[in-house]
């Protein structure tokens, strides 16, 4: 049995328009979606998606309902298949054979209501509070109107430790919904609880029902750390999925068809205030292939836009890495590199909507991008530098969907390395009869194979996100954790690392792709741990210590449990001991 509350979150958490508009040609009209209806014959368009009531109804047959409902009547699926594929689409695992929990659909209700409380009082501390001007000042010197300010509800949290708290934390139980939202801080060591947000620009974060589910703080002192503040994870936000700007994006453009990626909200709001009203953002992550999928619902193309620097271009590239296992024929996806000592809020202001969109119709197709990177280091003129190539592409290429374009990112290598490209399918196994590929495990089978501890995934984030760590751990250090099954992995790549010449991310990634770790790994690597450079070495190392501590303790525990399987008589002195000394530490009942 499929918990209700679990069924109204996927529901909650799901766009009918996405469901419906692959399956049904619709056509905007005001406020919502027409077009024919899929379940009888008509010549005129009598079918109606509202994307704010997240309801169908046709006014000639009658046919209503949500998205669950028309999965099951248009794909003709069960009703438990439909919310196995709906909650696979907004990233969920069904939960089988749990207790329904009746108070959960209404703790999130009130959750959106309280963050849509606070929207409002955020908004009105910009119009009133004796601090504002500092606020207005800032806002007005990066070039915002006051209606754009309106449109996407941009606010102010003002000086102090208690003002939301004060205003909507009526009663113990308001300020618990207050903490749980994101929106309080709680210490309990101190038994003090106050304002997360304070003397910051507030920008909501909007689901594509347009409720407010988090947000995002921008401080107005430069030297104030962190410069942006985001709302923690909630039952309502889960930032690895959502996208800043999107509902605003939908909303503005009446005919959305691309969506331009940029670094921050700020770049966001600027964007549209210059007539480019259809930028996103990331939430303090980096894009992964969830936020791709979901664009590529929407629109068929992506402009990825980030500072020519390395810092930007490492960026760009990491985005790449996510958009190929989303890329489909009739999808494309793009890179914009601004000018050095601009970003797109500053190259916007100054250029003006027509240069910018000038820039993004040059902008770098991926597939050039893919190979100019790859091959920014290499000799291509040298045989070796095109082998080089084609070692480093095959395994990315591999991650492509069958089709069109992949069969063209093929050609191109082909052309790059001057090898045939019958010949280059049949020396990779790129082809779709690759005998590596079909021997492959389903990829839900191959995740459930490589569950590892809460530390083992930790340390393995980490070195996904910085390899050099492993260079860290000497051959003692290995060894005591060389044994343990659930942390083989682990090893398995440490030594890799520490044998290999280049220990980049991306080579790192790419040397598992024909093999079964290659999904559990990419979704480790998607994961940001939260962790400056400076402080990726040390926690590495001290999660290693935490479980060599815990091997250890693991170990001596099977030791004592053998020791208490066996007559005392058959027991050496030193086992007596050993067994005597346990017994006494451990605590009496």
């Amino acid at each position: 049995m499929i918990p209700q509350e679990f069924i109204e979150e996927v529901l909650e958490r799901t766009d009918i328009v996405e469901i419906v508009e692959p399956r049904v040609t619709l056509k905007k009209s005001g406020q919502n979606y027409t077009g024919l209806c899929p379940f009888h014959d008509e010549k005129s368009p009598s079918f109606s998606v509202s994307q704010d009531k997240q309801f169908y109804y046709c006014f000639g047959c009658q046919a209503s309902g949500s998205a669950l409902k028309f999965l099951m009547e248009f794909d003709r699926m069960d009703f438990v298949s439909s919310i196995e594929h709906l909650a696979q689409r907004v990233g969920l695992e069904v939960p089988r054979d749990q207790k329904s929990d009746p108070g959960a659909s209404q703790k999130r209700k009130s959750m959106y209501e309280v963050l849509d409380q606070s929207t409002s009082f955020f908004r009105e501390q910009l119009k009133s509070h004796e601090s504002r001007s500092r606020a207005v000042d800032y806002l007005k010197g990066r070039g915002l109107s006051g209606e754009i300010a309106r449109d996407f509800g941009v606010g102010y949290a003002p000086p102090g430790w208690d003002n939301l708290m004060l205003k909507l934390a009526i009663s113990n139980a308001d300020r618990q919904l207050l903490i749980d939202s994101g929106m309080l801080t709680e210490h309990v060591e101190e038994g003090k609880t106050y304002d997360r947000f304070r003397d910051r620009i507030m920008f909501p974060i909007r689901d594509l029902r347009g409720r407010t589910i988090a947000f995002g703080g921008r401080v107005l002192d430069d030297d104030a750390k962190p410069k942006y503040l985001n709302s923690p994870e909630t039952d309502v936000f889960h930032k690895g999925r959502e996208l800043y700007g999107l509902f605003e994006a939908r909303k503005r453009v009446r005919k959305l068809n691309k969506l331009i990626v940029v670094e921050g909200y700020m770049d966001v709001v600027a964007l549209a205030q210059h007539g480019i009203g259809y930028s996103v953002a990331t939430l303090g992550t980096a894009t992964s292939t969830d936020h791709i999928e979901r664009m590529f619902r929407i629109v068929p193309q992506i402009v990825f836009c980030f500072d020519g620097d390395n810092a930007g271009r490492n960026a760009a590239w990491k985005a790449l890495l996510s958009t190929l296992p989303a890329m489909e024929d009739g999808c494309s996806a793009k890179f914009l590199f601004v000018p050095d000592g601009d970003d797109p809020d500053s190259l916007i202001r100054r250029e003006g909507q027509e240069k910018f969109e000038v820039r993004i119709g040059k902008a770098l197709g991926l597939t050039d991008f893919f190979f100019q990177t790859l091959g920014s280091d290499l000799d291509l003129e040298s045989v070796e530098g095109r082998a080089a190539l084609s070692k480093l592409s095959v395994p990315l290429i591999a991650q492509v969907s069958e089709g069109v374009f992949k069969q063209l990112m093929i050609q191109e290598l082909s052309r790059r390395t001057g090898v045939d490209s019958e010949k280059l399918l049949g020396i990779t196994g790129l082809d779709r009869s690759s005998p590596t590929r079909e021997r492959l495990p389903p990829v839900n089978q191959r995740q459930r194979q490589l569950k590892q501890s809460g530390l083992g995934e930790h340390a393995t984030r980490i070195l996904l996100r910085q390899p050099d760590v492993a260079n860290l751990l000497d051959d003692v250090g290995l060894a005591k954790l060389d044994g343990v099954t659930e942390w083989q992995l682990l090893v398995e790549l440490v030594r890799w690392v520490q044998q290999a010449k280049d220990t980049s991310p991306m080579l790192l990634l790419s040397h598992y792709q024909d093999g079964p770790y290659f999904d559990y790994l990419r979704g480790l690597a998607e994961q940001d741990p939260m962790l400056s450079q400076d402080q990726l070495a040390d926690e590495f190392l001290d999660t290693l210590r935490k479980m060599v501590r815990e091997s250890e303790s693991e170990q001596k525990q099977r030791v004592i449990d053998g020791l208490k399987q066996k007559p005392l008589s058959e027991l050496s002195p030193a086992e007596r001991e050993l067994l005597t000394n346990y017994r006494r530490s451990k605590p009496q009942s």
